[in-house]
């Protein structure tokens, strides 16, 4: 049954009298106590006042909800997307599924989406007051975990044939300082043949995250990474690595010559830089500088636009949007956007429809390119 409920004041009122009128009627166990509230001059009767005030705040609440609801399903959809960063478990190897994130998918516009697992597990210590989710709730450990892949592909390969075409896999549960991770990935690409779309992402130097790992830091132009992406040409998988440009201390891109070492080392691998090379607390002024050089340099390399890089520095204020949007008109084949959530999807459809700022100031053809047809063009030139 379909109600629709107005919004003035005086449908509380009528709510009271709806609740009474029943009440009259059923004489029923619903309604056990006496109701002491003086409503209307037609219909006066008296309720008790705190029966009547919680079923008032419970219609409330539903009226709310009801409005939440119809707000987000009448949302004007304005672009198709595609998602090119999301992974499918957090850092305890969990998720919400499959079914509820093709609902939120649904709900936003996204009709496909690069898909990986979690390449990092964090570590439940005995010390910890609280089991940790996500790799910053304590000063526990991570450490690296390849059954990442086998649990995304045996959850993916049991969804049916439509839900399997929305998703690019990729492998990223790599040890990027284990000079054998190039044979488990030889092994994974034998073992689901046709399967993986990519490789990534990768965790190359990543802040606190990096800290938290046991090791050396890891490096984009490290041996073992530089074998990969070898792998990745001879496959034509496109490689996404999550590489800072410098740390949380220095302003200087101390790290930038890492990654474009791996890009200029192997020109026939296609690289997608997440993040922009950025990350938390990471200030560079020379960000969009050294970008626009990269870009104008190397052909084979890419740049994902999710994560913080958005909120922090794109859409910072106007001046650094305006900035932004001229980088990207400039390339306007070269960026992409994704949600990077993890694992669990509350907050999905925020989180990939905030895009919209940016893509309304775009100009339509370049939009439409960011939006989806960048990364899909990558995509499809690997299968």
């Amino acid at each position: 049954m379909s109600i629709t409920i107005p919004s003035s004041p005086p449908y509380v009122n009528l709510a009271c009298e709806i609740l009474i009128d029943d009440y009259l009627l059923t004489k029923s166990n619903a309604y056990p106590m006496k109701y002491i509230c003086q409503l209307s001059s037609h219909l006066k009767m008296e309720i008790e006042m705190k029966n009547i005030l919680t079923h008032i705040s419970i219609i409330f609440l539903l009226v709310v909800d009801i409005g939440i609801l119809n707000a987000q399903d009448d949302k004007d959809i304005r672009y198709s997307l595609v998602d090119s960063h999301l992974h499918f478990m957090d850092f305890t190897q969990k998720s919400d599924g499959f079914e509820s994130l093709i609902e939120k998918m649904d709900a936003s516009g996204v009709e496909q989406a690069v898909i990986f697992g979690m390449p990092m597990v964090k570590m439940w210590t005995e010390s910890d007051p609280v089991r940790p989710v996500y790799y910053m709730d304590t000063d526990s450990r991570a450490y690296y975990y390849s059954a990442t892949d086998f649990i995304l592909a045996e959850k993916l390969l049991r969804q049916p044939k439509e839900v399997q075409a929305r998703f690019y896999p990729f492998i990223s549960g790599v040890n990027p300082l284990d000079l054998n991770s190039v044979d488990q990935i030889e092994m994974l690409l034998e073992m689901y043949p046709g399967f993986w779309k990519g490789i990534g992402e990768l965790m190359s130097r990543h802040d606190d995250l990096t800290a938290f790992t046991y090791g050396e830091p890891p490096r984009a132009d490290h041996p073992a990474l530089m074998r990969i992406y070898s792998l990745a040409a001879r496959y034509n998988l496109p490689v996404l690595i999550h590489h800072n440009i410098s740390s949380a201390w220095k302003r200087e891109p101390i790290y930038h010559r890492e990654l474009i070492n791996a890009v200029a080392q192997n020109p026939q691998t296609t690289f997608i830089w997440a993040h922009a090379g950025y990350s938390r607390r990471i200030d560079v002024p020379s960000l969009l500088m050294e970008l626009r050089s990269a870009l104008t340099t190397y052909k084979n390399l890419y740049i994902d636009l999710s994560w913080i890089v958005y909120e922090e520095c794109i859409m910072k204020n106007d001046e650094t949007l305006d900035e932004w949007i001229e980088l990207i008109e400039d390339f306007p084949d070269r960026f992409f956007i994704g949600s990077d959530k993890i694992g669990h999807w509350d907050g999905y459809i925020k989180e990939i429809t905030k895009y919209y700022t940016l893509l309304d100031r775009l100009q339509p053809d370049t939009a439409k390119q960011v939006a989806h047809s960048n990364i899909s063009k990558i995509l499809k030139s690997a299968e």
